[in-house]
């Protein structure tokens, strides 16, 4: 698939990337999907025309150059840009509006000016049939006019819209951008801190139990040191989509640092969160590491896994550090295992 044209359509263009994205067998994350959504809009010629060489060359559009691509046409310089724009745009339409309103106001002062001569000149015992038949003419053509400003108003006011959500949409990316983790494209550590207060700030106010997952990739820095950079990213991501895969909508998965990840889990007593934990154990621990080039088997790839619930009165950081003690045990313990903490 290939943006010989640009596409009009935001729909289209949304259609065709997904499509584009799976094709290419790449992960939807924010990042990559910005990519291709910018090259079939052709919004940057010069990353556009990149991507077309890569796709007539038949080479390999791996997640690490769309990355490298991402950072460099549209990272935070180039979504600072945007904004800048998108404020602008914005401004604009806010001085639109503003001198929209005062033309409706002038207005409608003028049509109050009107309406008080015309009742004083009715109230006018000596008035003539023609004299009312001109004050009527008059209040005619002055409310038409009024009607027009409105009319002109009701236009600045959709405009003004229309920028408010283009300028939301694009604040929405920056906040999405800002936080996921580009390797994994699940929510990074920013992100877990902020759901983290607000999931320890519900339990407190509901009673309704919170659990915390630490969870490390098993002697991942031998593996890395081993195989390369570029395989370990593989296992992380690995990692990430199996925690992803066995979670359900309300928990968030996080990568909290390196090799380490997080999953807030809340609504969960630490009983259930134990049985959960086996079970992602288990899902990990079926997965085996292969380069998608040449088919070799790196091994098996297995996590260690730290949990506890929140205790009534504890604050965020003794409740991390009772979860990250716990996955210290569990590695002390063997790694491949899960130990709770209460």
């Amino acid at each position: 698939m290939t943006a010989a044209t640009k596409i009009a359509n935001p729909r289209d263009i949304a259609q065709n990337t997904m499509a584009m994205i799976t094709d290419l067998n790449l992960q939807p994350t924010p990042q990559v999907y910005h990519v291709f959504y910018a090259y079939l809009a052709d919004e940057i010629s010069e990353l556009s025309q990149i991507i077309r060489v890569l796709v007539r060359n038949t080479q390999d559009l791996n997640e690490e150059t769309v990355y490298r691509l991402y950072h460099k046409y549209l990272g935070v310089g180039a979504v600072d840009k945007q904004l800048t724009a998108g404020v602008a745009g914005l401004q604009a339409a806010v001085e639109l509006v503003e001198d929209a309103v005062d033309e409706v106001l002038r207005e409608t002062e003028g049509f109050c000016s009107h309406l008080d001569n015309a009742a004083t000149r009715f109230n006018d015992d000596s008035i003539t049939i023609d004299e009312v038949r001109e004050v009527t003419s008059e209040l005619a053509s002055t409310t038409n006019n009024t009607r027009q400003r409105c009319v002109e108003f009701q236009g600045s006011l959709e405009h003004y819209h229309g920028e408010v959500r283009r300028v939301r949409n694009e604040l929405e990316l920056v906040r999405r951008d800002a936080l996921t983790d580009t390797l994994t494209g699940i929510a990074n550590r920013k992100m877990f801190d902020a759901s983290l207060r607000e999931a320890v700030t519900n339990s407190m106010e509901t009673g309704n139990p919170l659990t915390l997952l630490m969870i490390d990739i098993d002697r991942f820095k031998h593996f890395n040191d081993t195989y390369g950079h570029r395989a370990g990213d593989g296992v992380l991501k690995e990692v990430a989509r199996v925690l992803v895969n066995s979670t359900k909508g309300a928990d968030t998965v996080a990568r909290y640092g390196g090799e380490e990840f997080a999953i807030i889990l809340p609504d969960t007593t630490p009983e259930n969160a134990e049985k959960l934990a086996e079970k992602l154990r288990q899902n990990v621990s079926v997965r085996r590491i292969r380069n998608k080039k040449t088919g070799k088997d790196f091994g098996q790839l297995t996590v260690s896994i730290g949990l506890s619930g929140l205790k009534l009165g504890e604050n965020i950081l003794e409740f991390i550090d009772r979860a990250d003690e716990a996955l210290y045990r569990a590695k002390q313990a063997g790694r491949n295992t899960c130990i709770r903490l209460d």
